[in-house]
Order: C-alpha cells, then sequence, then structure tokens
C-alpha cells in the first residue's frame, strides 16, 4: 500500500499508532535521497545504522568520503546525482574514483545505475561493472569514458536492457567492439540537453545503432542529438531487413530530418504498431501527419509534439478527438474555435497529462469558455495538467513559440461571484449551471500538477483555497497568484502550502 502514497501521506500513517509505525518506516528508507538540493546530509551514522532498508539510493556529488564507507546489503538502485549550483560547494567531488571503485565492489547487486557526477570514472570502475555487477539491467550515464575505459565500459551496456545516454563523449580512436551484440537491450536512448556543454558526439552513436540491429527485442529508440543526423536510412534498412520486431516506441529530436524521411520511417516500422511517438525538434510535414492518422491514431499512447512548428490547431483537435488511447499528450496549441465547434467530444477519456496551450481569439463569443472548461472536466484520469504558452522554456532553444500564438489570451481561471451565464445554448451553457471557470473541473480529483500563465490574470487566495479543497492530490502548481499581495494572505497561502503538501513556482 506505501508504494501507492507520496512521503506527506507516509508520514501521517506513521503518526497514526505503533503497527503502522513498524509498517511505513521502512518505506521511507528503501529509496533515500541522502543530500537534497540546498540541504544537509542526512546524519552518515542514522544512514549506517538503517542499511538494511535500503533499496535504492541518491548519492549527491558533495558528499564526504565517509558515506561511500557504508554498505547496502538489498541495494539494487544506485543514483550518482548532481545539479548545477553544486559546483561552487567546498566538498564537491571531495570524494575520488578509487573511492567509488571500492564503492561499487561492495554493491555487487546493483541492477540499475545512474551516473551524472562530473568525474570520469576510471576503467576499474566499469570492469567491476562487467564482471562484478552480475544483475544489471539499466545504466544511465553522462559525461566523458576514456580511452583505456571504452572496451570493459561497452562490455557492461552489452549485458544491459536499458540504456540511457545523455552528454555522453568516447574517444573515437578506440571503437565499439564488434563482438558485441546488445542481445538483451530493449530501451535506448541517446539525448544531449540544450544547456549541456557543446562537444561533438563523433561516430559513437552511429556504430552504437549499427551494431544494435541485431537485437530482437529493442522496443524503444530514441535519437534526440543535434550534431549527428537522425539516421533515417539506416532505421529503414533496419526495417526492410524486419529488424526491431517489437519496436513501438520512436523519439526524434533531429530538426534536419525531412517529412519524407520521417514518414518513409514511420511507414517502415516492423511492427505496424507505434505507441509512443515524440518528435522533440523540427517541422511536422504533412506526409509524417498523414502516416501517423492512417496508421497509429489507434495505437498511440504518448504523442509529443509540443517542440514542433507546423502542428496546427486543427491537428490538435483531430489528435485529440481520435486517439482514444492517448495517455499523454503534448501540443503547442489548439483554439478555443476549434474545440467548441468540432464535430464531436474529445475521445481521450484516459489521458492523464496533456499539455497544450489553449487560445482565445479576439472574435470567439464570450460562452465558449464554459465549453472548454466542461470539454477538460470530462477529462477525469487527468493528473497533469500544463497550459502554459511556453511550458518548454524557450530561454535555451533558438525559437519560441510564434507571438501570434502567445500573445493571444488564454481561459480565465478566476473565481467570479458574476460567473459568466448563458440565456440559451448558443452562449456556452454546461451541466454545472453557465459557470465558466475552474469550478467545472471539481471533477478532476486525480490532479496532481497544475501550470498556467498568471502574468494576465491576478488568481488570488479565493482560488488557492478552491484548489487545495477539489484537488486532493495536487503537490505542484506552476503559476502566478498575483492577487496575493497583503501580509495576511501570504502568511495565509505559506501555511495553506505546508498543510497541504503544495509546492507554488511563480
Amino acid at each position: 500500500m506505501a508504494e501507492h502514497l507520496n512521503a506527506r501521506s507516509i508520514y501521517a500513517c506513521i503518526r497514526t499508532c505503533r503497527s503502522f509505525y513498524r509498517s511505513f518506516v521502512p518505506r521511507l528508507w528503501s529509496d533515500l535521497s541522502v543530500k537534497q538540493y540546498k540541504r544537509e546530509p542526512i546524519n552518515a551514522d542514522l544512514v549506517r545504522a538503517n542499511t538494511h532498508l535500503v533499496e535504492a539510493i541518491s548519492y549527491s556529488s558533495t558528499l564526504t568520503d565517509d558515506y561511500y564507507t557504508i554498505v547496502y546489503p538489498r541495494l539494487h538502485t544506485l543514483r550518482f546525482d548532481t545539479v548545477y549550483a553544486e559546483g561552487n560547494v567546498p566538498t564537491n567531488l571531495q570524494v575520488t574514483p578509487l573511492q567509488k571503485v571500492e564503492f561499487a565492489r561492495h554493491h555487487p547487486s546493483i541492477r540499475k545505475l545512474i551516473y551524472h557526477h562530473k568525474d570520469t570514472l576510471p576503467r576499474e570502475f566499469w570492469e567491476v561493472v562487467e564482471t562484478e555487477w552480475t544483475e544489471l539491467e539499466s545504466l544511465e550515464m553522462s559525461g566523458n569514458v576514456e580511452a583505456d575505459a571504452v572496451d570493459p565500459f561497452w562490455r557492461a551496456c552489452d549485458r544491459a536492457k536499458t540504456l540511457y545516454f545523455s552528454h555522453l563523449y568516447l574517444p573515437e580512436s578506440v571503437p565499439i567492439l564488434s563482438t558485441l551484440s546488445f542481445q538483451r537491450l530493449q530501451d535506448l536512448r541517446i539525448k544531449k540537453y540544450p544547456w549541456q556543454k557543446w562537444t561533438p558526439h563523433r561516430m559513437w552513436p552511429m556504430q552504437l545503432l549499427e551494431q544494435v540491429r541485431s537485437s530482437e527485442r529493442l522496443q524503444r529508440l530514441a535519437w534526440d542529438v543535434n550534431d549527428v543526423a537522425f539516421p533515417a536510412r539506416m532505421i529503414m534498412d533496419a526495417f526492410a531487413e524486419d529488424c526491431w520486431p517489437d519496436l513501438q516506441q520512436l523519439i526524434i529530436g533531429d530538426t534536419t530530418c525531412s517529412d519524407q524521411d520521417l514518414a518513409g520511417v514511420l511507414g517502415a516500422v516492423t511492427s505496424r504498431r507505434l505507441t509512443v511517438f515524440e518528435y522533440a525538434n523540427g517541422k511536422l510535414g504533412p506526409l509524417t501527419y498523414k502516416c501517423l492518422q492512417e496508421r497509429y491514431f489507434r495505437h498511440l499512447k504518448d504523442l509529443n509534439l509540443g517542440k514542433c512548428t507546423g502542428v496546427t490547431s486543427a491537428m490538435a483537435q483531430e489528435i485529440l478527438m481520435e486517439c482514444t488511447q492517448l495517455v499523454d499528450f503534448d501540443a503547442p496549441h489548439i483554439f478555443v474555435r476549434d474545440i467548441v465547434k468540432a464535430s464531436k467530444p474529445w475521445g481521450c477519456s484516459k489521458i492523464q497529462t496533456l499539455v497544450i496551450y489553449i487560445a482565445k481569439q479576439p472574435d470567439d463569443e464570450a460562452g465558449w469558455d464554459g465549453l472548454v472548461f466542461e470539454q477538460i472536466s470530462k477529462l477525469r484520469w487527468l493528473q497533469s495538467l500544463d497550459l502554459q504558452r511556453d511550458p518548454h522554456c524557450s530561454y535555451f532553444e533558438e525559437e519560441s513559440r510564434p507571438e501570434e500564438i502567445t500573445d493571444l489570451a488564454t481561459l480565465d481561471f478566476r473565481l467570479d461571484a458574476r460567473s459568466k451565464t448563458v440565456a440559451d445554448d448558443h452562449s456556452g451553457g454546461n451541466e454545472r449551471g453557465g459557470v465558466a471557470d475552474i469550478r467545472c473541473w471539481s471533477s478532476l480529483v486525480q490532479l496532481k500538477e497544475l501550470s498556467f500563465d498568471g502574468d494576465r490574470q491576478a488568481l488570488g487566495m479565493d482560488e488557492l483555497v478552491w484548489m487545495t479543497e477539489h484537488w486532493r492530490d495536487l503537490w505542484c502548481i506552476c503559476g502566478g497568484f498575483k492577487g496575493i499581495v497583503s501580509p495576511e494572505d501570504c502568511i495565509r497561502r505559506d501555511h495553506l502550502c505546508l498543510q497541504s503538501g503544495l509546492w507554488i513556482f511563480d
């Protein structure tokens, strides 16, 4: 039961009675972050006293060597995490790579490794992973691999089911061993984030993909690097040879891929069943959209087009109507007019995550907002709703959303005692007596995250109280409450957030 509860709920259970205390305390220790950003680490002696409960752990790059002498007998997931600001902490990377080798040697039961520290691991570390971590299934890695460590690094990768490389660089002089087949590989992701330091990947991603062709278990392929072109022809040739019969998830981030090549790749997928498609950058052309429409609308569960150009409001509306299996959807925008004038309601009743900017045009009728609120109120499984103009933070991107979209107004969340009412069906009535604000969304009882643009509407305490009363699982709001200005309201807001475990990011 504890697996389905957040930390706040577990703390409440612990305080209930002694029996609950004994049952739920182990859950708090089972997945442990020893040090969180801007907080002091958990005392090493306290961690050492509870090692028998720890199954997954995160080690910050600022921890001292005392923590690397601790042995966790049940550990299966090891995360070496770092954040940007930790580079200025005096204890950052104080632990030597050889100490990390010894730590790895004492934990042979690791099944998942995530490494994002800024130092370079020595050859000995990868030899331990290769020879002693016999249960390794997942490796997530960023940083450099030195020339003498390349071979043991790839031999360790050869046993994994999941490989996720972000900002990973290897010397071009040492190719991938030709004897490796990656037969267990199910999930391959190669990614580079916009804020990461520019260093060319060279050719290892192409070499890796060529050797992965023989992997019959591959289910997901993600290629999101901007310095190595998406190998559309290589992938189409692989599909033509019936490679990757189980591949159902495809993520592409190359802006140079042509509409014809992208449509060719989608049309050649061996499994004929695409459940996840993400086109992280570039322009979505008509051939690609037609291929998605004709082949995969009935299968798609996760469709991410939020950073694409060429995605129209009409496309977004059609996807929301026709993709009945959709769970996650990200698109740039949709017009209120297209939602209201559609021939039928949205068919994506299972959707859990919706990221889209709902734009109002100057000639929209006054009652249309109510119909849009009502349409969203029917998405009873919704857990994350992001209605920001620029949810992907275009600070790091070459282009932001088009001004003709972002300058348009959006839905007004403010509670108004003089709620927009309706005189007839043409002015936007709904089942809640004409209410045209967030009160329509009292049905979204599973909502956990809400993001909206608060710069054009002064939400205040009334809206915040309503949200916390009706969305009991809500833990995060991204959006400004600019109507909260008085000292009394600020104190009340902080108390309410603390009481309900809510974070607000303006």
